[in-house]
């Protein structure tokens, strides 16, 4: 019998010296999974830039979890008025940089993010309701986003916007 302190996730004593602890990343995911948490929730969009300037370690935003894509479905929550939402700004934060940046717009269907202009996605004005929208309503976009660590939302009037981001492998 070994004199070892650890316990695996079993609570049976691991000679290893493995440490109990569940599972805290989504490791290779299928399906998308929602940054915000329970599926439906929408991630906070800052207000503006403020808090992803200088060069630091970065706890703002949400972690990707090394994933590779990056879904956003972006619409409008104006309570049925006919006012525009700005659009929404998507940045990106790399641990080993400790710097944000623009992530880049995707112009073709490849999802290769090789395009001049940063990442912004300004949904279509509606005069409705989120519970009322079409789909026609909504601006749904993939990203690749490969050794990004976290990502940040900004929109200048979050009031009236909603975005929904997720992540996944494949």
């Amino acid at each position: 019998m070994s004199n070892n302190k650890w316990f695996n996730v079993y609570g049976a004593n691991d000679s290893r010296g493995g440490v109990a602890r569940g599972v805290s990343g989504w490791g290779r995911t299928r399906g998308p999974k929602n940054l915000a948490g329970a599926n439906g929730t929408p991630v906070t969009c800052l207000a503006n830039i403020n808090t992803l300037k200088g060069i630091t370690a970065s706890t703002v935003g949400y972690l990707t979890e090394n994933q590779r894509y990056l879904h956003l479905l972006v619409e409008e929550t104006n309570a049925g008025g006919n006012t525009d939402a700005d659009a929404v700004s998507v940045f990106g934060y790399c641990h080993a940089f400790q710097r944000w940046f623009n992530l880049a717009e995707s112009h073709y269907t490849a999802v290769d993010n090789d395009a001049p202009d940063a990442l912004s996605i300004d949904p279509p004005n509606s005069s409705t309701t989120p519970a009322n929208h079409v789909p026609a309503s909504r601006e749904y976009r993939l990203y690749e986003i490969v050794g990004i660590d976290r990502v940040a939302f900004v929109a200048t009037n979050s009031a009236r916007i909603a975005v929904f981001a997720a992540c996944s492998t494949f």
